[in-house]
């Protein structure tokens, strides 16, 4: 492989960590702007999993009204 290739290479894979942080907090604040709330168990009585958070790691819930 050439030189500017590897160095391509490693730009990505220094970006790569911060892409999957960036992924993970839009996913939880479109959780909270949508008045829901991260529960990694299961949701609590009278709400309902609309969505995730933490990059798929917990459940959106919101109120069923």
């Amino acid at each position: 492989m050439s030189a500017k290739a590897m160095k391509v290479l490693l730009l990505l894979l220094l970006l790569l960590p911060a892409v999957s942080q960036a992924a993970a907090v839009a996913d939880t604040v479109t959780c909270r702007k949508t008045k829901g709330k991260c529960s990694f168990l299961l949701c609590p009585l009278f709400m309902r999993a609309t969505g995730t958070c933490y990059n798929r790691l917990a459940k959106c819930c919101r109120p069923l009204w």
